[in-house]
């Protein structure tokens, strides 16, 4: 049978044997994932950049005034007067999305220029179809007829 001061339950419901509480509330204060929260004011801040500026390391820094190395380098670039922002030149390529979308728009230009010739061809038709019938001819015979006269292919004699 278990005693019951050998037997404790943290608060992660894991059971304990035969460790005292002091040492559960000692484990939990250890934990990893319940970090103390630190504040830097800017002055505090700009006081650590310029040791680094003076000769001392950034990782030696951040060990010395225990942050993390990503928010020495952050300050770094904000504080120090030393750090100078390299120019980034982007160069792109036309992508892929961007000439598709770039045919489509043009496709959508040829689909209207058809559209509206089509439009303009049955306007035509309507209308010499409407001339047949105030004048009582048949245009469109005619107008072939003149048509094949005036661009006949003229063969040439063979030799």
């Amino acid at each position: 049978m278990v005693d019951k001061k050998e037997l404790n339950i943290n608060s992660q419901n894991q059971l304990n044997l035969g460790m005292p509480k002091e040492e559960v509330i000692k484990l939990k204060s250890e934990n990893p994932l319940s970090r103390e929260r630190r504040y830097f004011s800017e002055s505090v801040r700009k006081l650590i950049i310029e040791e680094i500026d003076l000769g001392l390391s950034k990782a030696a820094a951040a060990r010395k005034y225990k942050v993390s190395q990503a928010s020495i380098y952050k300050w770094y670039a904000m504080y120090s007067k030393h750090y100078q922002a390299s120019i980034v030149t982007v160069v792109e390529h036309v992508s892929d999305s961007a000439k598709v979308k770039q045919l489509e728009a043009e496709l959508e230009r040829m689909y209207a220029l058809l559209g509206r010739s089509k439009a303009e061809n049955l306007l035509l038709q309507t209308v010499i179809e409407k001339a047949d019938e105030a004048l009582g001819t048949d245009l469109k015979k005619n107008l072939d007829t003149l048509l094949l006269q005036n661009f006949s292919i003229k063969k040439t004699p063979s030799k």
